[in-house]
């Protein structure tokens, strides 16, 4: 390494050392917390997209309510269904383990949402007392369609009629359910 490159790097260091031991703060950066007003970059931006976990999108005590009683809704209606439909198949034991969805932190439009479950059957041998155990994960993409707004999905799930699980996506004719049969 150069003694030029070694000091070009050394010398911001002792800056900001020497300005905050003589009682002067040092500049805090930007805020990196997500923008929800959907105002997208500036034209011409180079700033690429961002994703996060939709929990992390929402940022006051109503949106966060209605995404976790959703999660719970979406749990329960699983269960009700999963016994009548595909989880008479090949495995027993199905659980639901989590619906998740990315969100564009400045748009507030999902990425993707995919519901993970776990299946198993387990079978004794009878000579033995053994255990053979078939288990598996699936990673299920559900059917939303590109650019919905994550606040619109929510308020469609949550609709008082039917079950959120059966209810049609924004902007398909589709439902959650729907994944499931793709994936399963």
């Amino acid at each position: 390494m150069s003694v030029h490159h070694s000091l070009s790097m050394l010398l911001p260091v002792l800056a900001l050392a020497c300005t905050t031991a003589q009682g002067a703060a040092p500049e805090r950066p930007e805020s990196t917390a997500p923008q929800h007003d959907g105002a997208s970059a500036p034209a011409g931006s180079t700033d690429a997209k961002r994703f996060v976990d939709a929990e992390s999108y929402f940022t006051n005590s109503a949106e966060l309510d209605a995404w976790y009683g959703l999660l719970r809704e979406l749990n329960d209606d699983f269960d009700v269904v999963c016994g009548d439909t595909f989880c008479e198949g090949d495995f027993s034991n199905y659980r639901s383990l989590r619906f998740r969805c990315s969100v564009e932190e400045h748009a507030g439009t999902i990425g993707k949402c995919v519901w993970v479950l776990a299946a198993s059957n387990e079978e004794i041998l009878p000579s033995t007392g053994d255990m053979e155990v078939d288990a598996r994960i699936f990673v299920c993409e559900m059917p939303v369609a590109p650019e919905t707004a994550v606040v619109d999905l929510v308020e469609a799930l949550s609709a008082p009629a039917g079950r959120a699980i059966n209810a049609a996506l924004p902007g398909t004719d589709r439902s959650l359910y729907d994944g499931f049969v793709e994936c399963l």
